[in-house]
């Protein structure tokens, strides 16, 4: 079969591994290489044509850091319940889209992912890391948020999370506590390193952040997103880092897109006014629609670092450039 070859199909572009590949189909029916299959739990999981019917059951089938990989076939793949991933170093992907791999920039649109997962429990997560989830990798899959629910729950402890080529749509009913990407709060712990890449993030309101961090993130790099609201009301906040002991978040090639009216701003591209430390937050070659917008609200101005990005501001045909 042409999962076999190491060019000439998409099966030559999952990640390079000495683990295991395991893969989970997105129905009970599937097709592979127009033949029709049989996806279950009893199966081994270990090629295209014996998939796993669950992705829950897929993580419990994976050794911690080896290299094991978990790839959705495309389609859309429903969880009933939050996927817990409490094993170390595992990769979960979908099938990479049509956007090239490697560029300095991601493109002004969405990465077009083959793979798309939801929920269909009330208000609810699709993944929470474990603290024994460190160095986990998701890539390639698209998101579809539900109201009150989350894509991915980071917890304090659950260190090096990579997350990139994804794109997350939060489009239902406004709800403050629909959030793509959330680090969750403690008392003590941290994330440490963590890095979110090349994703795309839509709302259609007033949800909640695309990314927040409610407890301590050090190292958090976000680079080279796009975060885009589509629709009638004012978004509040695109990232939001409220913990005071948070240091190094590094933010930087970004774009934040929104129709720019009276009413459908981002309120705060990036708030980090719970950030207290001194140059803590990095904003650098950033882009920013709007009149009626905070590029990055901070709580006083020694806290954040703004360099070489743009605020587009359109009065009289004219456009100023922010520092």
């Amino acid at each position: 079969m042409g999962y076999l070859t190491k060019y000439g199909s998409f099966w030559g572009m999952i990640p390079q591994t000495s683990g295991r590949v395991f893969w989970v189909a997105p129905a009970a029916s599937y097709t592979v290489e127009g033949r029709s299959y049989a996806a279950s739990d009893d199966n081994d999981g270990l090629s295209p044509e014996r998939a796993f019917r669950t992705i829950d059951y897929a993580v419990g089938q994976t050794t911690a850091s080896v290299g094991d990989v978990i790839v959705l076939l495309p389609g859309s793949h429903t969880v009933t319940a939050t996927v817990t991933l409490d094993i170390a170093g595992i990769t979960i992907t979908g099938i990479p889209g049509s956007q090239a791999l490697h560029t300095e920039r991601m493109g002004g649109g969405p990465t077009r992912c083959r793979s798309q997962i939801t929920t269909s429990q009330a208000a609810g997560n699709i993944f929470t890391l474990t603290s024994a989830g460190d160095d986990v990798e998701i890539a390639w899959i698209h998101f579809n948020l539900i109201t009150e629910g989350d894509g991915i729950v980071i917890p304090l402890g659950a260190d090096r999370p990579f997350i990139h080529d994804c794109t997350f749509a939060c489009v239902g009913t406004a709800s403050a506590t629909s959030e793509c990407i959330h680090f969750s709060s403690s008392t003590t712990g941290s994330v440490t390193n963590a890095v979110i890449r090349n994703c795309y993030f839509l709302a259609s309101g007033n949800q909640g952040p695309a990314i927040r961090a409610l407890g301590t993130v050090l190292g958090l790099k976000i680079e080279n997103s796009t975060f885009e609201l589509q629709g009638t009301a004012a978004w509040d906040d695109a990232i939001e880092i409220l913990d005071p002991g948070s240091l190094g978040i590094l933010i930087r090639d970004c774009d934040f897109v929104f129709p720019t009216s009276a009413t459908t701003v981002m309120t705060n591209c990036i708030d980090v006014t719970g950030v207290t430390v001194n140059g803590a937050t990095k904003v650098y070659r950033c882009y920013f629609d709007g009149d009626a917008t905070v590029p990055v609200n901070a709580s006083a101005t020694p806290d954040r670092l703004f360099a070489g990005s743009y605020i587009a501001q359109t009065t009289a045909g004219t456009t100023t450039l922010g520092a």
